[in-house]
């Protein structure tokens, strides 16, 4: 329910001072706020509700908190000991949109601070940098880019140290940074559109202290690795409302070390898929691809993977004001463990619905069927669900409070592997 989004409305009304003086007010009440008041102090333009204009540029701060109690922080079994904590979260962000030539560029940075009461190792401070843009060239041509960069981190107990999170001092950290950009030939209302993609990222982890008798951060070293991903999209209107699409990509796989170096984890992937997207009217928007997925590895002790690969969904909004979310994949992921790649498939439910104008609430239940293939003896089988539920409550224009739950529970044929986590949480978002 909290997690972060990246779709934002940047339109907003002018306030009149009286609104101003009281909001000021408010905001200083915390410290946090006052910083972000003072990033804009000097602004001479004028003020809009939520943004600085700073010349031909706007100023977005957006200051989120939430106060946790988390049931099981590091993800342990029944028949190990659970560490229960109540979290405090910070994150400030700031993010700068201007236009250039009518098209928009946004710049963004986002902290985010974790502090836990009863396991002050599990704290962490996460730093998140992007940069997008549109770019329209004509009715036909059109290009989109996006950069990320994360200084950020993976809870004790999950990907790399599952079944041992309390054996670690402090939380696996890792810098990652990826770019990608599309480029689209087609205007909208013609018969055919052609797509182009081309991406690169890169995962680094940090060192990692000595755990469970040996130097576990080698084994770190082993999953250091970048990914070069492109392909190309069409999409063919055979009606008014429907397009048959046909997706088909590849993406290359590169480990910096590997801990058999007879038998690395370099791998490519290819994919082909092949569907529809159509809108059966005004208030259901849907999408059905389904495919070939291959995955060959380098080393040819190495398990290659063929077999079926799917993206399908729905979006359901029979009111404005309510919404349905169903979606399904299935495809490969990266090994975090001792196979050769995951076989994944995910089916997830979303309900969004906004009782009143302040008043909105977001249900979510998914279901995540993980299998570990390759030649290892005794191959882990897992099925999570996750579950969650929220409300909101726009306090003021300013402000929004919220309180949610989730629960996540993993059964494995892997005993060290289950767990069981609640989360209870309460929430405040500040804006200008």
């Amino acid at each position: 329910m909290c997690s972060e989004q990246t779709l934002s409305s940047r339109a907003g009304q002018i306030c009149c001072s009286n609104q101003l003086n009281r909001g000021e007010i408010m905001i200083k009440r915390t410290s946090s706020v006052v910083a972000l008041s003072l990033v804009a102090s000097g602004v001479s333009q004028a003020q809009e509700a939520g943004k600085y204009h700073m010349g031909s540029v706007d100023l977005i701060p957006v200051l989120n908190t939430e106060l946790l109690h988390i049931n099981n922080v590091t993800y342990a079994n029944d028949s190990a000991s659970e560490v229960n904590s109540w979290v405090s979260i910070i994150s400030p962000e700031l993010k700068a949109v201007t236009e250039i030539a009518g098209n928009e560029i946004e710049l963004g940075y986002r902290l985010q601070r974790g502090d836990f009461y009863s396991s002050q190792r599990d704290n962490y401070t996460d730093h998140f940098l992007h940069a997008d843009g549109d770019f329209i060239i004509s009715d036909r041509n059109r290009f989109s880019a996006r950069a990320n960069f994360e200084d950020g981190h993976d809870d004790r107990g999950r990907v790399y140290s599952n079944g041992f999170g309390n054996e670690l001092s402090e939380p696996d950290t890792y810098k990652k940074g990826s770019i990608d950009g599309l480029y689209s030939y087609g205007a909208s209302s013609a018969s055919g559109r052609v797509e182009l993609t081309a991406g690169y990222e890169l995962i680094k982890y940090d060192d990692r202290e000595e755990v469970l008798g040996f130097r576990d951060s080698e084994f770190l070293d082993y999953r250091d690795r970048d990914y070069l991903r492109y392909g190309a999209a069409f999409y063919y209107k055979v009606a008014p409302s429907t397009d048959l699409v046909l997706d088909a990509t590849r993406q290359e796989i590169t480990y910096d070390e590997a801990a058999d170096p007879a038998n690395p984890l370099d791998s490519v992937e290819n994919k082909v898929l092949a569907g529809l997207s159509w809108n059966t009217n005004s208030y259901t928007r849907s999408y059905a691809k389904i495919g070939y997925k291959q995955k060959k590895f380098d080393a040819a002790n190495r398990e290659d993977f063929s077999g079926v690969a799917w993206e399908v969904g729905m979006a359901y909004k029979p009111v404005s004001y309510s919404q349905f979310r169903l979606s399904t994949t299935a495809d490969t992921r990266e090994t975090n463990g001792l196979a050769d790649y995951i076989r994944s498939r995910t089916y997830t439910l979303n309900w969004e619905h906004s009782w009143v104008d302040r008043l909105s609430t977001n249900a979510e239940i998914a279901f995540i069927a993980d299998d570990y293939e390759g030649q290892a003896a005794n191959l882990r089988e897992d099925d999570t669900t996750r579950f969650s539920v929220g409300m909101d409550y726009m306090f003021r224009r300013w402000i929004t409070l919220g309180v949610y739950y989730q629960l996540n529970e993993r059964d494995s044929n892997r005993d060290t592997i289950d767990f069981d986590r609640d989360v209870i949480g309460l929430t405040a978002k500040v804006t200008l």
